[in-house]
């Protein structure tokens, strides 16, 4: 397995700084995020897939601040679509037009929704893992994670997420914005698990 004296996350968001340094505090001895080396540069996410938006976050940085990288990137799926018409990384896009609000994806979504039978609502969001190092190196992993459609959506809201209020992961049988503290304590620590055991993965390849 490779060692990892520093690593940088490629976000600027505080709470993914804190969660991915608690979770690589097994295998890496610094974690950073971009808020912490000041870094205001930012690549154009060009991809298609969630692994190409993941590799071009990744190898920019890596090529910019001189130090391995980390970053993510996820694409909704929903098995009741064509292929044509998944949303993958535009999940605000609609039918391949500018990106919407919260209301307006809302609104399209349980339009959908509704037309599809209880036992065929189920998708996945698909999340890509990259490593780069400056060398030009560039692993990537990935992993799914089963969910299901609700309709009518929950009246929740959760602001900036209105998918949340459309779908929840398998277990639990009701949309994400619903789950309880306890519920989303135990959906966070499998999600840390699977994380740690991918990011493992990335060191031994």
């Amino acid at each position: 397995m490779r060692e990892i004296e520093r690593i940088v996350i490629a976000t600027r968001n505080p709470a993914k700084r804190e969660r991915y340094g608690r979770v690589f505090s097994q295998a890496v001895k610094e974690v950073l995020g971009l808020q912490d080396i000041n870094v205001q540069d930012k690549p154009v996410e060009s991809g298609e897939t969630a692994e190409e938006n993941a590799e071009i976050k990744a190898r920019f940085y890596a090529e910019l601040i001189g130090l391995p990288v980390f970053s993510e990137d996820e694409a909704l799926y929903a098995d009741f679509l064509s292929s044509e018409e998944q949303p993958g990384v535009h999940v605000r896009r609609i039918r391949g037009k500018d990106e919407v609000d919260d209301d307006q994806l809302l609104v399209y979504w349980e339009e959908i929704i509704s037309r599809i039978p209880e036992e065929k609502r189920t998708g996945r969001w698909h999340i890509a893992y990259t490593l780069a190092t400056p060398d030009g190196e560039v692993k990537t992993v990935a992993l799914d994670h089963p969910i299901v459609f609700f309709s009518p959506s929950s009246k929740i809201r959760l602001p900036g997420w209105p998918m949340s209020s459309l779908e929840g992961p398998n277990r639990f049988g009701k949309p994400h914005s619903e789950l309880t503290e306890r519920e989303q304590e135990e959906l966070n620590q499998e999600a840390e698990r699977l994380i740690l055991e991918k990011f493992k993965e990335l060191l031994a390849k």
